[in-house]
């Protein structure tokens, strides 16, 4: 007990001197985006992965981030790959945890994910080793609160004191159009969620799928104004694109901003996108079977967490 007293106690020291060292920067954050997942031998694709990932590293670009570690799912079938497995990913995440460039010397922990889910957990790709050889007929499961796990302050005392921030984006395999004389289909119910109780932590969750809008035709998207992603051929998940304009109104508004104002203003946008029923597509008129919700907003932050463009030079 002395002892892990002693490393914790060394560690508020550096922590204090953190800003003085060369190689601090205020984040590198952590993107784990799966983009296809199997089911059995039938796979479900996310259109909207490559676009996500592309909005986030812009994203993270203005706010002065240093460059993000991206695990994707690329090479899943390998048994050595992070997404592999449940157990991969849980000793990838204690690696990144170890690593001082993500936690030590950064002043805030940021991890993204992209992939199938929905609040709660999230799908990892069940990637068949070859054409003919499938893995579990489900994929495995990762629960939002394992993730979180890794970067609290018993697991990382790189972290403690630190804002924690986990923005967690899981589409639903569930989600499909249905013809409006369909009064049968499956009914999303949220799973029971536990709420965090590590301090300095914010997770921010969302289901709103890029699904919603990847049906609507480039002149509809033009034609419902700027809160629906107009650019590619597949939309970004509505909260990405949220997000990413979100940040670069409040920067170039206001120049810096509290994360409060931050997750306001993307929820506002949600709520037009959803109240305005912007993403009912235009193709045969069909609904979607699973409405778009606004996100789950849990914050355990103790102190004010502030970006903008004053305050962060080149990472």
């Amino acid at each position: 007990m002395e002892a892990v007293e002693a490393d914790v106690n060394e560690l508020m020291k550096e922590m204090d001197i953190t800003s003085q060292r060369e190689n601090t920067c205020l984040c590198r954050p952590v993107i784990i985006n799966i983009s296809k997942t199997y089911w059995g031998i039938s796979a479900k694709k996310r259109p909207s992965a490559s676009r996500d990932q592309e909005l986030l590293l812009k994203t993270f670009e203005e706010l002065g981030f240093a460059d993000p570690y991206i695990i994707s799912d690329t090479n899943s079938h390998l048994e050595t790959d992070p997404l592999y497995s449940v157990e991969n990913l849980i000793q990838e995440l204690q690696k990144i945890a170890r690593t001082p460039a993500h936690t030590k010397d950064a002043e805030v922990f940021l991890l993204a994910v992209l992939a199938f889910g929905e609040f709660g957990y999230f799908y990892l790709p069940n990637t068949p080793k070859n054409d003919y050889q499938e893995r579990e007929r489900n994929p495995p499961k990762f629960s939002t609160n394992l993730l979180m796990s890794h970067f609290n302050g018993i697991h990382c005392l790189g972290l403690i004191q630190k804002p924690k921030i986990f923005c967690v984006q899981t589409c639903s395999d569930l989600l499909k159009q249905k013809d409006r004389s369909e009064f049968t289909g499956e009914i999303f119910r949220p799973e029971e969620n536990r709420i965090p109780i590590d301090a300095d932590l914010l997770l921010f969750h969302s289901t709103i799928s890029g699904g919603y809008t990847d049906k609507m035709t480039a002149v509809t998207r033009v034609a419902r104004g700027e809160v629906i992603d107009q650019e590619g051929d597949h939309p970004a998940c509505q909260f990405v694109y949220s997000l990413h304009k979100a940040v670069r109104t409040l920067v170039n508004e206001l120049g810096e901003f509290q994360l409060d104002d931050l997750i306001l203003r993307v929820n506002l946008l949600l709520e037009e996108f959803i109240d305005k029923e912007h993403y009912v597509s235009d193709i045969r008129n069909q609904p979607w079977n699973i409405d778009p919700v606004l996100p789950i907003c849990v914050d355990q932050l103790t102190k004010d967490v502030l970006f903008g463009t004053k305050l962060n030079g080149p990472s």
